[in-house]
């Protein structure tokens, strides 16, 4: 992950530094980088790949598969964004990203989750709920006026609840962590209203509590048109990953897709 953070950054530098001294007048710098707020909301499809398990009363859980077992799959959600820029290098960060899944499935299989034992060939109905908010800081330490990259430093709370319910009861499993992590984000003009995008970020903690372990790992790749300094549209591919541990519940989430968005500024 860091050699991968490394190489996007060198990559992003090399594509600035070459443009001609012309081309570095502030009247041909990129649309969309005078602005004090910004906000974007979009709209996101992922797919759900990883599992869940849940111990109680001394009985070990089964390490329930998301698609095979509980058959959710994908759907739709929209992500909200907020960025203040006091100067022109530094960012502060807010982010707020819901998702819900719901699934119906019969069971291929015995299962074991929060101590309940359902046998194969029931019919079973799950939910999957996963929170995040983040509130980071990014200082661009290389900028340009057609493009910059700069550091990531973010904290948050990452949520999640998985439930089943059957006719012979229902369970849930539920989890609630904090984030530290750390990243590189960089932004490139090919042209002046066209902006290419990449950011990656990683974090882990372990020990915070005693069977308590989080790792995180985000990565987004997008292209914005900027029409004006003050609005523009967005759309592009990210990937996410959080694997955490609180007390007997586990679960293990990758969300990756394509997503469509539009942003505003002052």
């Amino acid at each position: 992950m860091k050699r991968l953070l490394v190489l996007a950054a060198l990559a992003l530098a090399s594509a600035i530094i070459p443009a001609p001294a012309s081309a570095q007048t502030p009247s041909n710098g990129g649309v969309g980088e005078k602005y004090w707020i910004e906000f974007s909301a979009t709209w996101w499809q992922p797919n759900l790949k990883g599992s869940v398990s849940s111990d109680r009363l001394g009985v070990i859980g089964s390490q329930i598969d998301f698609a095979k077992d509980l058959d959710l799959g994908s759907a739709r959600f929209t992500d909200f964004r907020l960025v203040l820029r006091p100067a022109k290098k530094h960012r502060f960060r807010f982010q707020y990203t819901p998702i819900a899944f719901t699934g119906d499935s019969v069971l291929s299989r015995d299962i074991t989750f929060a101590g309940k034992v359902y046998p194969i060939s029931l019919p079973v109905s799950s939910t999957l709920d996963w929170h995040v908010w983040r509130f980071g800081y990014e200082w661009d330490f290389f900028y340009r006026p057609r493009g910059f990259v700069g550091v990531v430093i973010q904290t948050g709370i990452t949520q999640f609840d998985a439930g089943i319910d059957s006719i012979i009861g229902s369970a849930e499993a539920s989890g609630t962590a904090p984030l530290v992590e750390f990243g590189l984000a960089g932004r490139v003009y090919p042209i002046r209203n066209l902006a290419v995008n990449m950011e990656g970020t990683y974090g882990k903690l372990t020990d915070l509590e005693p069977d308590h372990v989080l790792t995180s790992l985000a990565l987004d790749f997008s292209a914005t048109y900027n029409f004006t300094n003050y609005v523009g549209v967005s759309g592009g591919w990210r990937r996410t990953n959080t694997n955490l541990q609180i007390d007997s519940d586990r679960g293990d989430l990758t969300f990756s897709g394509f997503w469509l968005g539009g942003v505003v500024r002052y």
